[in-house]
């Protein structure tokens, strides 16, 4: 078969067929995609709806919060010595309504407040419109379930909505209840109860806020409803007071965060989602007619399926009259082209035949080949670079130590101190055999020492200007590290931190401790710190140009350097690893190395 028939059958067994079936495919899942899509934004519009209710109780709870402890409240239920016989009670009690009558103004939504007394007196203030509720006694109250609810919570207020306890609040207008205990705040004692009512306009308002405006649109409605299925408030006020199981029986009063499902409500086909508004066991629900949410997809998909025809149409023609074997072979290689922009390498195009296609697949097959064989030679000459760069960073260091040492053995040598010439040169000994040694890494046990004895003929030289502190526990010992690395810290520390101090003053401290996958290095002191010009030139780092003239004029005077350091560190173990300096003029300087744990050569 010719290669034009095979492109033919391809295109339609691998495009024609997919997208036919695509299509078939997507149209009969469209529902369930659409119902997933308006299932999120109705959880979005439902946490909003819930955050906005709960910051409405909590401003009430806030509200009552600080009544419950204010001096008119505390005062009145502290009163003990009260004759209902005695005129003057009366009196006193319209006083004290007429002063509780101030918390009706503190909120929109206040009803009704209602004082009762340990010993049943009750103080009572309203609004005196029609949405006024009638309060039960303190007798009634007592004898109510819910009475040993609110005495167990011990002051934390128990909310009641609307048609939750007809007998307790009534439902004439529905009303939301607060009861709470109220404790003198001296005593702690429990001195009363307080009712607090509030009207459901502002609740109403937040739910027909979400609802769609246009009156004759069969748009979503919300419901307030508890555990047991009790409508507390519809937004449409149609189902108040009723059990949302005579309308569905998906039971969503029993949803634990959010819930949202395609069933029938009251007989219509509707998106029915629900959430747990996290007050009491209140549910918010949603209720969304299925048709109102997919009159304009369906008209949508009809029109994408027309488009999608006329493509698959185009698509035939175009393959028909102007795709031939040269195209594929071009689109074949382009397509190779984009794995190898991404770094796929041996990636190679095959090609059968004896035309101009077979040489272009060749010569792509070449191209990459060349590429990566180049690519090879770079890293490996980076690698050298780095080595011979981390080799002349290590070379520095030997002059340098070398000299000071020398020069401080001549001093003893001409005071005749025997004794003091035998321990520096051991030192010495000790600093050569480190700095020779033929691995990059060494174990922390010689780098310590190593750090040691340069410290010990430091301070000799400098006449015992600094101390210094070394804290390494037994476990990292077993660890190694690139060696070379402490050294050059300390010596800034010695000559440009202690420079103007007196004897002693100085203090060194290198602390090293081990964590789950790395090892951190601290050194520390207490010298004269580093200015921000300083820290800033340190960070930026400087160029190749410049690296190479500057370790030619400073390499011997100050030895491998902070900077070289980090630098090291940064070539030999990675961008994941390395050094942090923190220093402040006059208060010290502190610098934290992070390297890998590995194995050391045992000591």
């Amino acid at each position: 078969m010719n290669l034009r028939p095979k492109l033919m059958l391809a295109f339609i067994t691998l495009i024609i067929i997919p997208m036919i079936v695509l299509g078939i495919f997507s149209f009969l899942n469209s529902e369930t995609l659409l119902e997933k899509k308006y299932s999120e934004q109705s959880e979005i519009t439902m946490k909003a709806i819930g955050g906005n209710l709960s910051y409405f109780f909590r401003e009430l709870n806030q509200l009552s919060n600080g009544n419950v402890i204010s001096s008119v409240v505390q005062d009145i239920l502290k009163q003990n010595d009260l004759s209902m016989d005695d005129p003057s009670t009366i009196i006193r009690i319209n006083q004290d309504e007429k002063q509780i009558s101030s918390i009706l103004f503190q909120h929109p939504a206040v009803s009704y407040v209602v004082l009762y007394s340990s010993d049943g007196t009750m103080y009572r203030s309203n609004r005196n419109d029609p949405t006024t509720f009638r309060p039960i006694t303190f007798e009634q109250l007592r004898q109510h379930s819910l009475y040993d609810d609110v005495i167990r919570l011990g002051g934390i207020p128990l909310w009641i909505g609307p048609h939750e306890q007809k007998e307790l609040t009534g439902v004439d207008p529905p009303l939301f209840t607060m009861l709470r205990v109220v404790k003198d705040i001296q005593s702690f004692n429990d001195i009363g109860i307080m009712v607090t009512q509030y009207k459901t306009e502002d609740v109403s308002s937040m739910l027909k806020g979400f609802q769609n405006p246009d009156p004759d649109s069969q748009g979503s409605r919300y419901f307030i409803m508890n555990g047991k299925g009790l409508i507390m408030l519809d937004s449409n006020k149609e189902y108040d007071g009723g059990s949302i199981d005579l309308y569905t029986n998906s039971m969503p009063q029993l949803t634990q965060e959010y819930k949202s499902a395609r069933m029938k409500f009251d007989g219509v086909d509707s998106l029915v989602s629900s959430y747990k508004l996290g007050l009491n066991d209140w549910v918010l629900l949603s209720v969304q007619p299925w048709n109102t949410l997919t009159d304009e997809n369906i008209r949508f998909v009809q029109w994408i399926g027309m488009i999608t025809v006329l493509g698959l149409l185009s698509a035939v023609l175009f393959n028909v009259f102007f795709v031939n074997r040269v195209a594929k072979s071009i689109i074949k290689v382009v397509r190779k082209m984009r794995l190898v922009e991404q770094g796929l390498l041996d990636i190679r195009v095959t090609a059968q035949g004896k035309d101009e296609t077979v040489l272009l697949a060749n010569s792509f097959n070449s191209m990459v080949e060349r590429i990566g064989n180049l690519l090879s030679e770079v890293r490996r000459e980076q690698d050298r670079k780095q080595h011979a760069e981390m080799m002349l960073m290590q070379a520095q260091i030997k002059p340098h130590f070398l000299f000071n040492t020398l020069e401080s053995i001549n001093a003893l040598a001409a005071q005749n101190e025997g004794a003091k010439i035998m321990l520096m040169v051991r030192r010495l000994s000790n600093l050569l055999r480190t700095s020779m040694h033929h691995s990059e890494e060494i174990g922390i046990k010689q780098e310590i020492e190593h750090v040691r004895s340069y410290l010990e003929i430091q301070k000799y030289r400098f006449e015992e200007l600094f101390s210094y502190e070394l804290q390494v526990p037994e476990e990292a010992l077993q660890y190694s590290i690139l060696k070379l690395t402490l050294q050059p810290l300390v010596e800034n520390s010695i000559q440009h931190g202690f420079d103007g101090y007196e004897d002693g003053q100085g203090v060194i401290s290198i602390d090293v401790s081990v964590e789950p996958h790395s090892l951190v290095i601290m050194v520390s002191d207490n010298g004269k710190g580093m200015s921000q010009e300083v820290l800033q030139k340190l960070a930026e780092g400087y160029s190749p140009s410049r690296k190479s003239q500057d370790e030619a004029e400073l390499g011997e005077r100050r030895g491998l350097g902070i900077r070289n350091v980090a630098d090291r560190l940064r070539i030999h173990y990675g961008p994941g690893y390395g050094m942090m300096i923190c220093s402040t003029e006059g208060e010290g300087t502190t610098i934290r190395c992070i390297i890998p744990k590995s194995r050391g050569e045992s000591a």
